[in-house]
């Protein structure tokens, strides 16, 4: 009997160490098995579970306190349970605070629907994920932070409350804010820059085209053979001018990604070789074997954009003739692959000259803007840097590739290759291009033509050559001007300046369309921007004929409206 109260005795005190969290504490069994050592095993087995529910308990508690972000666990009446150490810290709230209260106070006032929305997400889904709200701090200031909503379930799969991680994104905020200060200052920049392009265009183009101007006509007269150089050098600075102005413009609408790629059809041979032909002349006069040719499988017709094409070939062209004193240059298209079923050839240009070849470490700075393999050869060989990089980029947009190839073992000069991809058909056909005769061409009928420009200089320079062309030439240096006499006497064509004080030419072709005046009126200015040529068609314009103008430029103009 003693032997069993002791025994008894040892079981309560078993029960009350495990009660006390001791669950290493043991108590050993009897040999004989009896009802009582049943009852001290299942305390045991009591011990280890309540001994690893508590050691999880634990372990989980680390972890909920550890984390960085906020955790909150609401009950499902969504009132607040209990919240972490970092959500303290970030709030300046303690659990004792929030413990009870709904979860929306946390949160300011501005979020409420928003609030409801991640519910009705949650309800549907069984998960809201990285939905960013204002949290409401003690000291009532808002901290922004990306919200993950998710149920929590008991061991019988049974909701039993929701879990709220909240990242602070102060930092990112703050990070968001800067960029979208930087963008606008960027986009302001940009806009400044156009804007100075744009004048700095018009400005240096309506001086440049009287000089242009004036030059071709003087060429056509009687001069002596001093004469006729020094004219023949001003054309030829007037022409390096209106180039470098032109790569100017067309660098910046590159980069404003202003240039559009046409897609029309033109006989890719002819016209390469109506571009090229010119150059064979140039090259010769160096003393530079100059030769062009065509993969005979290449298609005759195919649809691209001809004027960029040739723009991109021409560059590598005059660089080859500029950095070749002697030897050759040849110029070769050919057929790389036909894929019959899309109907697309892709075409492989080289341009390989004889030239002082481009150091390997040079080889991939001179795509840049304004850069030249070596800058001594900026003064040796003249040029500005602009072509090569015009050229990669224009090829970029077509979709093609550009590079080069110099420097290697048994190679003299330079090879620099583009390859583009074309659409063809063997069932289009394309109108041959009409030659311009442009000193020859003469205007039947003797139209009646205003001419509408605020400088006198380029009135007189109009005046001058549509008048040899054989048209009735009429001034006007306003907007205003113009008005009153286009509505007294109608006029075959208008040339109309866009700049001028006072009512500008659009203004004026505005009020011209008002009053059903239906003659062609042509906008005749130093804009060059698309965007200025838009505007120009916006106010009732047919057509832009820009300064500084080619008689070639002019010719096409008025037989295309006369």
């Amino acid at each position: 009997m003693e032997v069993l109260q002791k025994r008894i005795e040892e079981v309560i005190t078993f029960i009350a160490e495990i009660a006390n969290g001791n669950f290493d504490y043991q108590m050993e069994v009897s040999e004989n098995g009896d009802e009582l050592d049943a009852v001290i095993s299942g305390i045991s087995m009591l011990g280890q579970e309540l001994k690893n529910s508590t050691v999880s308990r634990d372990f989980m508690q680390s972890i909920y306190q550890g984390v960085v972000d906020m955790l909150l666990v609401l009950n499902t009446d969504y009132t607040i349970r209990n919240v972490n150490d970092a959500f303290e810290e970030l709030t300046g709230y303690t659990q004792y605070d929030l413990v009870g209260r709904h979860f929306t106070e946390i949160f300011s006032d501005t979020e409420n629907l928003r609030l409801l929305e991640a519910l009705f997400k949650l309800e549907d889904e069984g998960k809201c994920l990285n939905t960013e709200f204002l949290l409401l701090a003690a000291n009532q200031t808002t901290i922004p932070a990306s919200c993950s909503f998710s149920f929590l379930k008991n061991n019988l799969k049974e909701t039993d409350g929701i879990l709220i991680i909240a990242k602070d994104i102060t930092e990112l905020k703050n990070k968001e804010r800067e960029l979208h200060v930087a963008k606008e200052r960027a986009e302001a920049a940009n806009e400044a820059k156009s804007n100075f392009l744009s004048s700095m265009s018009h400005e240096i183009r309506t001086p440049l085209n009287g000089i242009v101007g004036f030059t071709n006509l003087l060429v056509n007269t009687d001069l002596d053979n001093t004469q006729a150089q020094y004219v023949k050098l001003i054309q030829s600075s007037g022409s390096t001018l209106t180039r470098l102005l032109n790569d100017i413009m067309d660098l910046h609408r590159i980069e404003q990604d202003k240039i559009e790629i046409e897609a029309i059809p033109f006989d890719i041979k002819a016209t390469v070789a109506s571009h090229l032909e010119p150059y064979k002349y140039i090259a010769e006069g160096k003393k530079v074997s100059f030769n062009y040719s065509f993969d005979d499988a290449i298609p005759q017709l195919v649809i691209g954009d001809p004027t960029r094409i040739n723009q991109v070939l021409i560059n590598l062209v005059s660089n080859a003739i500029k950095f070749t004193e002697k030897g050759s240059i040849d110029v070769h298209c050919q057929l790389e692959n036909l894929n019959e079923q899309a109907s697309e050839a892709t075409l492989y240009f080289t341009v390989t000259d004889s030239g002082i070849g481009i150091p390997a470490e040079k080889q991939e700075i001179i795509f840049e803007s304004f850069t030249q393999s070596d800058q001594s050869t900026t003064r040796k060989y003249g040029g500005f840097g602009l072509g090569l990089a015009i050229s990669k980029k224009l090829v970029k947009l077509m979709r093609g590739e550009m590079g080069i190839i110099s420097g290697q073992e048994g190679q003299r000069g330079t090879t620099f290759w583009f390859k583009v991809s074309l659409r063809y058909d063997k069932q289009l056909a394309v109108n041959p291009a009409e030659e311009v005769a442009d000193t020859l061409f003469r205007l039947p009928n003797e139209p009646k033509i205003l001419v509408v420009d605020d400088n006198p200089m380029n009135v007189l320079l109009m005046q001058d050559v549509l008048e040899q062309m054989g048209a009735v030439v009429t001034s006007a240096k306003s907007g205003e001007e113009a008005l009153q006499l286009a509505t007294n006497q109608p006029f075959d064509l208008i040339f109309m300046d866009i700049q001028m004080p006072g009512m500008d030419g659009l203004q004026a072709t505005e009020q011209l369309r008002r009053q059903n005046y239906s003659h062609p009126i042509v906008a005749f200015s130093a804009n060059a921007f698309k965007d200025d040529i838009t505007k120009s068609m916006n106010a009732g314009m047919n057509d832009h004929l820009c300064k500084p103008f080619t008689t070639k430029e002019l010719v096409s103009m008025l037989r295309k409206w006369l």
